[in-house]
């Protein structure tokens, strides 16, 4: 059933609404209750939205390979803190991920990682590209999308290193990889994966989203809060992880370090998710790195595109980069 013009706005003035009160809601709390507030932040922050269900059921249907679920082990960060009450880091914990296999068991293996609130299915025009050109192609549910189970949290929540610890535990279950592709956060944590020692011949970034202190910025623009929600939002999350925020940044991670795999960077200048600034400086951090700029493709919408499957697909071979990456729009390679 196809939505009115009339339906649609409506629909909008309703999220508008909600985004309304929530804006008034933290805003009071900022002053008033920030550590209230910064709970109720951090279940915006770690919780991410479904996709579309049309969509996805479309993409199962549509099945490209053959699904899996593995169990992996994840950080068990459930409680209040990752240690015991001996201060002793707590046992790992399972936790059940779905993969999508295709192209020939005997290919050069080529990991692909979707992003916040995405699917693996979003990848399926990259994946048959590599698929009909030899390689072992294996597509991954992040925790808590797709079809994959809770990850180092458990119940509905989800931070970056569910994505990277899941690409490091998927890629020790099925072999080497010959190449790694992240889309968005999949991206960001794709490339923290690598600088975390994930061997690989071939990275490609695709839209990458690489700073989450930014982000936490970012979010508390939007939804009306400030330092006091924020700062405790954060220092919260490094109890319960043990890790700090900063150390998911990654232009810093990657500047001089000679030991990375080549990389394309791929990203489209009118992203109205994840600003093409954020690719370019990946791209320059990250030693010997070509980027490529797309126009007019978003930021889903570049996964589809024909012009940057081919030249991911060509990357990844080892062929020549293309000096423009179009549809519809131009681009520019470095």
């Amino acid at each position: 059933m196809t939505s009115t013009p009339k339906k649609s706005t409506i629909v909008r003035s309703k999220e508008q609404r909600r985004t309304d009160r929530l804006r008034r809601t933290l805003g009071i709390l900022e002053r008033a209750a920030p550590r209230l507030g910064a709970h109720w932040a951090w279940n915006l922050w770690t919780v991410p939205m479904r996709p579309s269900p049309s969509a996805v059921e479309k993409s199962r249907a549509a099945g490209i390979g053959e699904v899996r679920r593995i169990t992996i082990e994840l950080p068990d960060w459930t409680g209040s803190r990752p240690t015991d009450r001996n201060g002793a880091t707590k046992p790992p914990q399972n936790a059940e991920i779905a993969v999508e296999l295709l192209g020939p068991p005997d290919g050069p293996g080529v990991y692909l990682l979707h992003g916040w609130a995405g699917w693996r299915g979003q990848f399926a025009p990259i994946g048959r590209a590599l698929a009909a050109s030899g390689y072992r192609v294996i597509l991954i549910d992040a925790p808590n999308h797709g079809d994959s189970g809770p990850g180092c949290l458990g119940g509905r929540h989800t931070l970056l290193p569910d994505f990277s610890l899941a690409l490091e535990a998927v890629a020790r279950e099925f072999g080497p990889a010959h190449a790694v592709v992240g889309h968005s956060l999949g991206g960001g944590c794709t490339a923290l994966a690598v600088l975390d020692g994930l061997k690989a011949e071939r990275a490609v970034f695709i839209s990458p989203a690489i700073d989450p202190v930014a982000y936490t910025k970012i979010l508390a623009g939007m939804l009306g809060f400030g330092e006091r929600i924020r700062g405790r939002m954060v220092e919260y999350g490094r109890r319960r992880t043990g890790r700090r925020m900063e150390e998911f940044v990654i232009p810093p991670r990657a500047a001089g370090r000679t030991d990375l795999p080549p990389a394309l960077v791929v990203h489209d200048a009118q992203d109205p998710i994840v600003t093409v600034e954020y690719g370019k400086a990946l791209a320059e951090a990250w030693t010997g790195a070509h980027f490529i700029e797309t126009s007019g493709l978003g930021h889903n919408r570049i996964l589809r595109n024909e012009a940057v499957v081919m030249a991911v697909v060509g990357f990844i071979a080892g062929a020549g980069l293309p000096t423009a990456c179009t549809a519809g729009s131009s681009g520019a390679a470095r």
